[in-house]
C-alpha cells in the first residue's frame, strides 16, 4: 500500500516536471488574441504564464513586465474571456499631487456655544 502511493506520488511529480512550459506561442488562440488586446505598449513584455483550473475551465495566469519589472497580472479563461487584472501597487502611477493633507481628516467645524 506504501509502495503504491509513493510510485503514484513520483508519476505525478515527474509528469509536472517535463511538462512542456507555455509560451505566448502556445496559448489557444482566444487567450492570445486577449493578451495582445492588453499589450498596448511596446515596452511591456510577458515575464510568466502559469495554468489552473477552475471547474471545466483551464485558466491562464500571465505576467507583464514594464521596462523589465513586474506590472501587471492577468487571469484569462481559455474562452479569451479576461477574468482578473491585478496591477502591481510598486508600479502604480503616482499623482504629482501627493500632499500630506490628502489622507488627513477634515477639521471639526465650531459649533455654536450654548448659553
Amino acid at each position: 500500500m506504501r509502495w503504491t502511493f509513493v510510485i503514484a506520488a513520483i508519476v505525478l511529480v515527474s509528469t509536472a516536471l517535463l511538462a512542456d512550459p507555455i509560451t505566448v506561442d502556445t496559448l489557444p488562440g482566444p487567450v492570445h488574441d486577449s493578451l495582445n488586446n492588453l499589450l498596448q505598449n511596446p515596452q511591456e513584455a510577458v515575464g510568466n504564464i502559469e495554468t489552473y483550473e477552475w471547474g471545466p475551465a483551464v485558466i491562464y495566469k500571465i505576467s507583464i513586465t514594464l521596462n523589465g519589472q513586474p506590472y501587471l497580472e492577468v487571469h484569462i479563461a481559455d474562452t479569451g474571456k479576461v477574468l482578473r487584472t491585478d496591477e502591481n501597487p510598486d508600479m502604480a502611477d503616482k499623482d504629482d499631487d501627493d500632499d500630506s493633507d490628502a489622507n488627513a481628516s477634515p477639521s471639526p467645524t465650531s459649533s455654536p456655544k450654548a448659553r
